[in-house]
């Protein structure tokens, strides 16, 4: 991918990708209207196809990887509150996409993550309310079940990461006052009980003050729907305030930590980041509506680049609505130039090295 010189260089750049992409969507909506859209991928990458849900699952979102074993989760459609007796299914995959074993959790998972320091896999369920978790020993596909208090924020969870031997979880759906002001964490600290229950304590405030990445200026967010987190390349936490249009840098949680913010260019939301570890491996994006896992792969790429997952752009006035698509980051501008667009829904991302088979 190119090089991104300056802010105003970016925007130029995603003006004109935004452009192409949507006139292409434009002069194909006949055929997308009757059946569904096919990605279009930027040259220099190609897509295919790494799995389908298997019988009784559908709903593919986070996905996770352990040695050479892919973990997805599928929420089959549940409501993101767990009620209506939602139920979704974790599958354990080979690297070649063949399902090794499926596990049912209650609720409606949307966060999925290989906990480094016990090597279990954590589930987590009901991203609106009613959360819960799920921990999935690796070896032998054993359950065990913890159940979140009275949640600080009001509302569920909706993603987890692991640093310095701590457990976070990012504060979803929060209820907010009456001048629409978060006034809870947007991130918990959270212990494990032998009870079955989840001890959460506030680490992250839901309205930050904060250094915009691209200008330096100083404000006061206002983070009214945290969702995805992940770990930069140097350790740092990244959250997606998806809602809101950006994503929020916490440099050095738990010594004296820093906190910056990313706008994205053309109020793109997104979903999932994931950073590349190395210069030879690829991408696995669900797309949740087309009930599909890609596998997006080029011949090398920049190592330590940012890849997310977006929503795309809705129609404004006279300009048309651009689709969904899984575009590289400029982590100093907030531009998302497309890698594969004409998605659907992508959500849950990783990024596989394959360095170690070369």
């Amino acid at each position: 991918m190119p090089c991104i010189q300056s802010v105003s260089a970016a925007r130029r750049i995603l003006h004109r990708t935004t452009l192409a992409f949507a006139a292409y969507c434009l002069a194909s909506a006949g055929a997308v209207a009757q059946t569904p859209p096919s990605p279009v991928v930027t040259p220099g990458f190609s897509i295919s196809v790494f799995a389908k849900p298997p019988a009784g699952s559908s709903a593919p979102d986070s996905i996770t990887v352990l040695d050479n074993h892919i973990w997805i989760g599928y929420a089959n459609g549940g409501a993101p509150d767990g009620t209506g007796n939602a139920q979704s299914q974790i599958v354990e995959y080979s690297r070649d996409g063949n399902v090794l074993r499926s596990i049912t959790v209650v609720g409606h998972n949307d966060g999925l993550k290989v906990n480094p320091y016990t090597r279990e896999i954590w589930a987590v369920q009901n991203e609106d309310a009613n959360a819960n978790l799920v921990t999935i020993d690796s070896s032998t596909g054993r359950t065990t079940r913890y159940v979140f208090g009275k949640p600080p924020h009001g509302g569920g969870y909706d993603d987890v990461i692991f640093k310095d031997g701590q457990a976070y979880f990012s504060a979803s759906n929060p209820t907010l006052n009456g001048s629409g002001v978060n006034t809870g964490p947007s991130i918990v600290r959270a212990i494990l009980e032998s009870n079955g229950t989840i001890e959460v304590s506030a680490v992250f405030s839901g309205t930050p003050a904060a250094s915009n990445i691209p200008f330096g200026t100083v404000k006061r967010l206002n983070l009214t729907d945290p969702d995805s987190m992940t770990l930069t390349p140097s350790g740092d936490v990244l959250l997606d305030d998806q809602g809101d249009s950006q994503l929020v840098l916490w440099r050095a949680p738990g010594t004296d930590p820093q906190i910056e913010y990313l706008p994205l260019l053309g109020n793109v939301q997104v979903d999932d980041t994931v950073f590349a570890s190395s210069r030879k491996g690829y991408i696995l994006v669900s797309d949740t509506k087309a009930n599909i896992v890609y596998k997006i792969t080029a011949d090398v790429w920049q190592k330590d680049a940012a890849f997310s997952a977006s929503t795309g752009v809705p129609a404004a006035g006279t300009t048309p609505a651009v689709p969904a698509y899984v575009g590289q980051l400029d982590m100093k501008s907030g531009a998302l130039l497309p890698l594969v667009t004409n998605l659907q829904s992508p959500h849950g991302m990783v990024f596989i090295s394959t360095e170690d088979q070369q």
